[in-house]
C-alpha cells in the first residue's frame, strides 16, 4: 500500500513538473514573441504619429500591452524559480511542492497569457484562441 502511494505521488510530481516546463516553453517561445511583435507594431505606430506631429497620440494600448508583457516575464521567472526546487526530500515533499507551488505558479502564467490573448492582434496570435476553440467546428 505504501509503495503504491509513493508511486502515485512520484507520478503526480513528475507530471506537474513536465507541465510546468512546457508552460515555460510555450510562454517563452510562443506567447512572449507574439506579444513583443505586437508591442513593436504599436510602438512604431506611436513613433510615426509623433513624427508627423499628431496632436493627440494615444499610448494607452501600448502601455497596457507593455504592462502585461512585464507581468508575464515576472510570472515566468517565478515559475522558473519554483522549478528549481531541489531533488532532496521525500516523494511526499516533491508532490506537496508540485501542488502548492508549481500549480499556482503555472496558473499565474496562464492567467497573464490569457490577458495577452485579449490584447494582441488576432493576426499575430499564433495559438488557437478560446473563442476559436469554442465556436469553430
Amino acid at each position: 500500500m505504501h509503495s503504491r502511494y509513493d508511486v502515485a505521488l512520484e507520478h503526480y510530481a513528475l507530471s506537474v513538473g513536465v507541465e510546468a516546463r512546457l508552460t515555460l516553453k510555450i510562454a517563452g517561445t510562443i506567447v512572449l514573441p507574439a506579444a513583443t511583435r505586437y508591442q513593436t507594431e504599436l510602438a512604431a505606430n506611436v513613433a510615426s504619429l509623433r513624427a508627423i506631429g499628431a496632436a493627440a497620440v494615444d499610448t494607452g494600448p501600448l502601455d497596457e500591452l507593455s504592462a502585461a508583457i512585464a507581468e508575464l516575464r515576472a510570472r515566468v521567472a517565478d515559475l522558473r524559480d519554483a522549478l528549481e526546487h531541489g531533488a532532496d526530500g521525500s516523494v511526499e515533499a516533491h508532490a506537496t511542492h508540485a501542488g502548492r507551488v508549481l500549480l499556482p505558479a503555472m496558473d499565474a502564467v496562464r492567467i497573464t497569457a490569457d490577458a495577452l490573448e485579449g490584447i494582441v492582434a488576432d493576426d499575430l496570435w499564433p495559438l488557437p484562441t478560446y473563442q476559436e476553440m469554442l465556436f469553430m467546428l
